[in-house]
């Protein structure tokens, strides 16, 4: 049982990582998950829905928006398949590309563009609120580590997300962000991982991910062989893989307690 600014802690730690454990005194580097790590998940699928529906209504096409939705869902579902099963990154303009086709539709080049753009900056107007404790722990940690970010971008591009950041006045805690649609490979692909341990500048035994997805995050970072944590918020989810981080927490601020007692301080 830990205590942190009066709060206290229970720390879930795997008994398997004592060889993590050990290499504490190493740690160089702390990779961080975006959606539901740092930022909340927001899901902006009826703004974008609507204004979908709205350039098609001005090109003279009337649309059920039931149907609609079912094509969006169809995009999605491709879109997820393709991160899934191949651990790749589909651009937004081919999942509009997708939508579009389920519908039967065809756009201007200038107005496909136009839903483009808006599709993966909507998330501009209405920013995702961050994670409690989110900025409190990039600032503790920044000055002793160096700090990445390594996000699968879904329709919200790396571009897009770093004003988010800025926004936040996060972006300069981070001396590497790698985004999927950047990069083209998607979590758990070792790309993704070692991208971003070669833009810090260290080995992956000196560095500690944090992600809230098991098959992404904690697979992905333990076969690149750094350690993990897998940030399992409010102890909500039943791990049903057969991953095991080593160390699971429920609130982001756990992690400065997991640095503060494996070093000993």
């Amino acid at each position: 049982m830990l205590w942190h600014d009066g709060n206290r802690f229970e720390l879930q730690l795997d008994s398997r990582s004592c060889g993590s454990i050990l290499a504490f005194d190493m740690l160089k580097a702390i990779t961080f998950d975006l959606w539901t790590t740092i930022v909340e998940p927001i899901d902006y699928r009826e703004s974008r829905i609507e204004y979908i529906r709205l350039i098609l209504e001005s090109n003279g096409y009337s649309i059920d928006l039931e149907a609609m939705r079912s094509a969006y869902s169809f995009s999605l579902q491709r879109f997820y398949d393709v991160w899934q099963n191949e651990q790749r990154h589909m651009p937004s303009a081919m999942r509009l590309g997708l939508m579009l086709s389920e519908l039967s539709i065809e756009l201007s080049e200038e107005n496909f563009n136009r839903v483009v753009k808006y599709c993966e900056e909507v998330v501009l107007q209405t920013p995702p609120p961050l994670i409690p404790g989110a900025e409190m722990v990039l600032d503790s940690l920044h000055d002793s580590y160096k700090i990445g970010l390594i996000c699968d971008s879904g329709m919200s591009p790396g571009r897009v997300m770093r004003q988010v950041l800025t926004r936040y006045h996060l972006l300069p805690y981070f001396c590497a962000t790698v985004f999927s649609d950047e990069l083209g490979r998607t979590k758990p692909h070792l790309r993704m991982f070692e991208t971003t341990l070669k833009q810090l500048g260290v080995e992956a035994h000196e560095a500690l991910h944090i992600g809230d997805l098991l098959n992404t995050d904690v697979a992905g970072a333990k076969a690149a062989g750094m350690k993990t944590v897998w940030f399992n918020r409010d102890r909500t989810q039943i791990n049903e893989a057969s991953v095991i981080p080593d160390y699971e927490i429920a609130r982001l601020s756990e992690v400065l307690e997991i640095i503060a007692q494996e070093r000993g301080a």
